[in-house]
């Protein structure tokens, strides 16, 4: 019930964050993109916040607890935005309005981190796998957990986005806080039925620790003892012992692929933002008298993850494995990469005609900034093809950073690719920046889209992911795989989440959950 309301709140803030920034704070269009990209990567960095605290201090309880009541506040503070300071029509919002709208909205991003990390793997602690019935509970409970996650998502970009825009946005804001509410009371009131475990020292904490005391730690003159490279500094003083350095070791040198999935990111990115705003400018009628909602067409995305991660995982696969043509993991990232250029590349055609549209005077009236009249439904192919890159490219990076770490080191890993999608949102408003810079006499993305180029803003952005698509090929040509026994992997029956529960193989992923239950330099039993 928690992980459900998390993502209802979270969907149905971020699907539609753009409009919202465009309607009641005052930015640009391009603005706005910039503004959702900073959110959003700071949603994905606050969980490492989450997980450091509940591995160190406070356990995963008191974690999940503490930071529900963190979201619920920033929920509640964005319902009454709307509802007490939204500006009128043609003014500009007050600075008040903004401390709140900005406020609460990073308000909600702490509080997400501290549920995110720690959730699913607080439900699996409830469970002794050493009994039947309680390891075949487990596998129910995670499978309910999952699909909790995607009605909530699919509530959100359906729902919820509807209401917003139909009825209210402060309507469409407190439906998912009164949610957000009861779960809270629910999941305290259970507080006393709950197994707890105790905070351990978490492993991401160390890795910092021997990084720090391998550059801060000199070697003694006369010292002669053979070093392999400058982490092993950290052994020279005994705070830490060689096994525990090659540890760090091991996850610092997936960093080259770290790098080369960054820009996966930035192009993931655009489907809460620039995709949103082309449809904004589309015909979005259904029938008579109903629009549908620019963002809910992100429902496609999660319906092909859906519909592939089942045929990839039965059929491509295995075919092509038996063919002799199985596909290594650093091949389905450089492939997902392939896919990923081509929903730029679809998203930048489908402008350029929308364009074409426009500017031959066909509009539909009354609306503002003036609409094509061209189907919003157009812009399903590149809504496919962003799912069929995350079943290629944020699968095979999270079987990638989990197995090539040792085991006690995986959180670690999987922090990395926490990391990387992070920094690939960040840049997607890096890049909006410097193009507002560059551009500012013609620029590429205008309020009214009409008079803009986003055509050549998908184009930059497909050539970006071809170029880095070559910097992959040539690091994965480079790169030596660990020579360890390959571990078992959580299946993902989920568009939004990785489990912790060990399977054959994982599905696609938007909100990465990190255990760092195992305590720093232990050996996996």
């Amino acid at each position: 019930g928690n992980e459900f309301c998390e993502r209802l709140s979270y969907y149905g803030l971020a699907t539609n964050l753009v409009v919202y920034f465009q309607q009641f704070a005052g930015t640009t269009a391009s603005g706005a993109v910039a503004e959702v990209g900073l959110w959003s990567g700071s949603c994905y960095v606050t969980p490492l916040i989450g997980a450091w605290l509940a591995d160190s201090y406070f356990g995963r309880y008191k974690t999940i607890f503490g930071f529900t009541l963190i979201y619920f506040v920033g929920m509640v503070a964005l319902t009454l935005h709307p509802l007490l300071l939204a500006p009128k029509e043609g003014e500009l919002p007050s600075q008040e309005a903004n401390w709140l709208l900005y406020g609460s909205l990073y308000t909600i991003a702490l509080g997400t981190g501290g549920i995110k990390p720690n959730v699913s793997a607080f439900g699996a602690d409830q469970f002794d796998v050493s009994h039947p019935r309680d390891r075949a509970e487990k596998n129910s409970f995670f499978n309910w957990f999952y699909f909790a996650i995607n009605l909530g998502s699919l509530l959100a970009s359906v729902v919820v986005v509807y209401i917003q825009e139909n009825v209210s946005w402060s309507v469409g804001f407190a439906i998912p806080a009164a949610a957000l509410g009861m779960a809270t009371i629910s999941f305290w009131a259970g507080h006393s039925r709950y197994k707890h475990t105790e905070p351990k020292v978490s492993p991401l904490a160390r890795l910092v620790k021997v990084m720090w005391t391998a550059l801060t730690t000199a070697r003694p003159s006369g010292d002669r003892r053979q070093l392999t490279d400058w982490l092993d500094r950290a052994t020279l003083q005994g705070k830490f012992t060689s096994l525990q350095v090659s540890e760090v070791r091991a996850v610092l040198r997936v960093m080259p692929v770290f790098f080369t999935s960054v820009i996966y990111w930035t192009v993931y990115q655009q489907m809460s933002s620039v995709f949103v705003e082309q449809g904004m400018q589309m015909d979005r009628t259904i029938f008579q008298g109903y629009q549908i909602p620019a963002a809910s067409l992100s429902t496609f995305d999660t319906l092909a993850i859906i519909v592939l991660v089942p045929i990839f995982d039965r059929a491509i696969y295995p075919f092509l494995a038996g063919r002799g043509l199985k596909m290594s993991m650093l091949q389905r990232m450089g492939w997902g990469l392939l896919v990923a250029a081509l929903a730029m590349i679809s998203a930048a055609v489908l402008e350029t005609y929308r364009l074409q549209v426009a500017h031959a005077g066909s509009l539909i009236p009354d609306t503002s900034p003036p609409a094509a009249a061209l189907s919003v439904w157009w812009q399903t192919p590149q809504y496919i093809l962003i799912g069929a890159s995350e079943v290629l490219a944020s699968i095979a990076q999270l079987e990638f950073f989990y197995s090539e770490a040792p085991a006690v080191m995986r959180s670690c890993a999987m922090a990395l690719q926490l990391l990387s999608s992070a920094a690939g949102m960040y840049l997607s408003s890096g890049i909006v920046w410097l193009l507002d810079r560059f551009t500012e006499q013609d620029p590429w993305i205008r309020d009214d889209l009409n008079e803009g180029h986003l055509d050549r803003y998908f184009y930059l952005l497909a050539a970006l992911t071809l170029w880095n698509l070559l910097c992959h090929v040539i690091v994965s040509a480079c790169y030596v795989p660990a020579s360890r026994p390959e571990p078992s992997l959580p299946r993902v029956t989920s568009a939004t989440q990785l489990p912790m529960q060990p399977a054959p193989r994982p599905a696609a992923t938007r909100a990465i959950p990190i255990d760092f239950s195992r305590p720093f330099g232990e050996e996996a039993g």
